[in-house]
C-alpha cells in the first residue's frame, strides 16, 4: 500500500448515502486539486478514463474520487494495479455504499474508512388532517415505483405524522391495518397498492 505524500493514503470510503459522501468530499477537497467521477455503476470505460488521468504527471497531490453504488468486476480488475501502486502524487478515494461492492483483492489493498451521515427524517408533505382524493392521486403517482426500503420509511413517516403531528385518532383495528401494510411492504407488495390503502384509510376516518 503506497502513500502519495507522507500520511496521505488512497482509501475506500464506505457511506450508505453516496450522494452525501460526494457532497462531503467536495467540501473537504475544495481547496485541493481533485477530479470526481460519479456513476450509478462504474464500468470498464470509466476505469480506463481514470487510469489515463492518473498517469498525467503532477507536482503536488491530485485526488481522484470515484463515487458509485456499484463497480463492475472488470472495472475493478482494471483498476487493481494502479490502486495498489498509484503514480506519484495521485491519491484515490473510492466510494461505495457497502464494502461488499468491492472484490476482496481491492479491499485487501486499500485502507477502509467509513462516513456516517445523519439520518434525515422523512416527511410526506401531506396535510393528513384534510386529506382528499386530489392530494392522494398525485402522491401515489409520484411514489408508485418506490423501492422497499424507502416505501417502508414512507409508510412509517405517514403514520407517525398522522398520530403525532396532526393528532389523529385511530381505532385498534385501523392501527392493526397499518401494521399489516408494513408487513406487506416486507413481502414486496406494490407501492401503489400500499399507499392507496394507507391514505384512503386516513382520509375515510373523518367520515366516521
Amino acid at each position: 500500500m503506497k502513500t502519495s505524500d507522507e500520511g496521505v493514503f488512497s482509501h475506500i470510503l464506505i457511506c450508505k448515502n453516496v450522494e452525501k459522501a460526494k457532497e462531503s468530499l467536495q467540501e473537504q477537497y475544495a481547496k485541493e486539486r481533485h477530479l470526481m467521477y460519479v456513476k450509478d455503476e462504474f464500468l470498464i470505460d470509466d476505469a480506463k478514463e481514470v487510469i489515463k488521468e492518473a498517469y498525467i504527471a503532477e507536482a503536488s497531490n491530485k485526488y481522484l474520487i470515484l463515487v458509485a453504488k456499484g463497480y463492475r468486476v472488470e472495472a475493478q480488475n482494471a483498476l487493481l494495479k494502479i490502486l495498489e501502486e498509484p503514480p506519484r502524487h495521485i491519491v484515490f478515494i473510492v466510494v461505495a455504499p457497502s464494502k461488499t461492492a468491492f472484490l476482496p483483492t481491492i479491499r485487501s489493498r486499500l485502507l477502509q474508512k467509513e462516513l456516517i451521515v445523519e439520518h434525515e427524517v422523512l416527511h410526506s408533505g401531506l396535510n393528513l388532517a384534510k386529506l382528499d382524493l386530489g392530494d392522494i392521486y398525485p402522491f401515489i403517482q409520484k411514489h408508485q415505483s418506490a423501492e422497499k426500503g424507502f416505501l417502508k420509511e414512507l409508510v412509517q413517516a405517514i403514520v407517525f405524522e398522522a398520530v403525532n403531528e396532526h393528532h389523529l385518532r385511530f381505532s385498534e383495528k385501523e392501527l392493526e391495518h397499518f401494521a399489516k401494510l408494513l408487513h406487506l411492504v416486507e413481502l414486496n407488495s406494490r407501492a401503489q397498492n400500499i399507499l392507496t390503502s394507507l391514505l384512503l384509510s386516513i382520509m375515510m376516518r373523518k367520515y366516521r
